[in-house]
């Protein structure tokens, strides 16, 4: 598939049906994460896949919008060493490029996704860093639910000409 056409037909879908992803698939989408950039080249991501179904019911119910994990085959939780990358901002931007990765891929594959936020400032974000085992220098990042589309969403072109600001604000 083309870059931007992929960029384009990756939209977040919520619905999944019950094939199972196969783990050539789960892996290219995988590999995709592992290969974004990242700040300083420190590579402070590890990446936990949840595929059980108690276990994805179980997380969802500890997510403010986690019921798409009800319906998917596979979560992947990203989550970051604190201790590898002291600057939380960067940790951060790592993640995030690590799953606007999957999420292509994901496109790329014929899945679908949605990235469903984890923020520190959660207030149940213990609970779910405990249900991860996660030790205290491992924060949870974002978690991307993966399962094939039960529903269809046109590509969607966002390109605003109006937001394009040339030199500095004002020109």
């Amino acid at each position: 598939m083309e870059t931007l056409d992929c960029i384009l037909k990756r939209r977040s879908i919520r619905r999944f049906t019950d094939e199972l992803i196969p783990q050539a698939v789960l892996e290219r989408i995988l590999k995709a994460g592992f290969n974004a950039p990242s700040a300083h080249r420190l590579h402070p991501l590890d990446y936990i896949i949840v595929t059980e179904k108690e276990r994805l019911n179980g997380l969802a119910d500890l997510l403010t919008y986690g019921r798409p994990l009800r319906e998917a085959q596979c979560a992947i939780c990203v989550v970051g060493d604190h201790d590898k990358q002291e600057h939380f901002d960067f940790l951060c931007q790592d993640a995030a490029a690590s799953m606007q990765n999957m999420a292509l891929m994901a496109t790329d594959a014929g899945c679908a996704s949605v990235w469903i936020g984890v923020s520190q400032s959660y207030p149940n974000i213990v609970d779910v860093e405990n249900y991860l085992g996660l030790p205290k220098n491992i924060k949870s990042l974002g978690i991307l639910a993966l399962g094939y589309p039960a529903v269809d969403k046109e590509a969607n072109d966002r390109y605003d000409i109006h937001k394009i600001h040339h030199e500095s604000w004002s020109k």
